[in-house]
């Protein structure tokens, strides 16, 4: 029995090398935040799994994967990493198997960030999933250029899919690490 057989809100296997991300997926468009404390059974769960985020789908021109950064390094909990240019030069390529095919994505901007307050006006990276504009995809991109810890010389360009792993981050209140990748494979 495949995954999605046994949970049909199963969206993709997500791996990264060098770090314990290697975790289901899921996605429940209706209910974003199903997973955020429910295993993949849905069964409850302290950890979670990793889901996709509101206003979007693994086929959006931009999504995110959200997971909780834990403790004993699980879940989300080696993300940080990437907060070492050296870590993203020897591991820039994450792996994403959906039930249809396997993608392989590019990481080119690492940061810290937060969620701002109702009152706050600023770019909300979380608010831009789902299918994009020529101006919105170049917004967000100069957005995490401008933001990111490091350069890498990377500049994705319009047409071009991208997904980004967020967790939580306590450099400051609602602080947020997040990283952002190019779909680089041949897409169909």
């Amino acid at each position: 029995m495949t995954l999605y057989e046994k949970n049909s809100d199963f969206v993709g296997w997500l791996h990264i090398s060098n770090t314990n991300i290697d975790y289901p997926v899921m996605c429940t468009p209706d209910e974003p935040e199903y997973y955020l404390r429910r295993a993949f059974n849905q069964s409850y769960s302290q950890s979670g799994t990793p889901f996709i985020g509101k206003d979007s789908t693994i086929d959006s021109d931009m999504f995110i994967i959200y997971g909780h950064n834990m403790k004993n390094g699980t879940m989300f909990g080696t993300l940080d990493r990437y907060m070492e240019k050296t870590f993203w030069q020897e591991n820039s390529d994450i792996s994403f198997t959906t039930v249809a095919e396997e993608r392989k994505y590019e990481v080119f901007a690492a940061l810290e960030t937060r969620i701002l307050y109702r009152e706050e006006s600023g770019y909300c990276y979380y608010e831009q999933a789902g299918d994009l504009t020529k101006t919105a995809f170049e917004e967000l991109v100069q957005w995490l250029a401008d933001n990111a810890l490091y350069d890498t010389g990377i500049t994705p360009e319009y047409g071009e899919q991208i997904v980004i792993l967020s967790t939580c981050s306590y450099h400051e209140e609602n602080g947020r690490f997040i990283i952002a990748a190019r779909r680089v494979d041949s897409e169909e």
